[in-house]
């Protein structure tokens, strides 16, 4: 997600994103599933006064597919298309200075409600999960403009679903994964956003931001 940076007083960003991700999901009794989904979000983020940022974000989830791995029934399930929701609170240490690196530390509470359908029947279940994730990226502000960065993130909480006549419950194969990304600030009110997890839970996202 793109923070506003403070170049003027513009405290407030809109954006738009895209997001996709491909993981590994364990549930209890029910075996390993490989998920894969993308989604779409509009941001609200808020700057505050000490390097204080609060976001929210809310979305179509555009669906995906899911496979069944070890333990799990041999069959394909498609993901409908639902709803994504995302609360963030962040805050930005160092980096005042151009030839100091800064420290962004970022909490986020998300969730999802979809819904699946197993090819092999067409039955058709729900799917909902809650997310409690932490991140900490340390990167470098070029030119004013330009803040490549690497990220270190943990996160966990359940997934709800149900296989035939059993609700099942489950979570992340992975609760770390490793990314890299960079901010690229476009004049003093527009940014765009690149980020790519490639160790753990993958996934790609960009996006865009105005400050006003």
């Amino acid at each position: 997600m793109a923070t506003p940076t403070e170049t003027k007083r513009r405290p407030f960003a809109l954006g738009v994103s895209y997001g996709f991700s491909d993981t590994r999901l364990v549930f209890i009794d029910a075996g390993r599933y490989r998920f894969r989904q993308s989604a779409y979000t509009l941001s609200l983020v808020g700057a505050l006064e000490r390097g204080l940022v609060l976001g929210a974000a809310v979305g179509p989830h555009m669906g995906g597919r899911v496979n069944g791995l070890r333990g799990a029934p041999a069959d394909s399930w498609e993901i409908r298309p639902g709803v994504v929701w995302s609360l963030t609170v962040a805050r930005r240490y160092f980096g005042t200075k151009p030839e100091l690196p800064y420290l962004l530390v970022v909490g986020t509470v998300s969730g999802s409600s979809a819904a699946t359908q197993r090819e092999s029947d067409g039955e058709r279940v729900g799917l909902h999960a809650l997310d409690v994730k932490g991140d900490v990226s340390v990167g470098w502000t070029l030119g004013d403009a330009w803040s490549p960065y690497v990220a270190v993130r943990g996160f966990g909480g359940p997934v709800f679903w149900r296989q035939g006549d059993q609700r099942v419950i489950g979570g992340d194969l992975y609760h770390v994964s490793v990314a890299a990304g960079f901010n690229l600030a476009i004049g003093d009110r527009a940014a765009i956003y690149f980020d790519g997890a490639f160790v753990g839970m993958r996934g790609l996202s960009g996006g865009a931001s105005l400050r006003f």
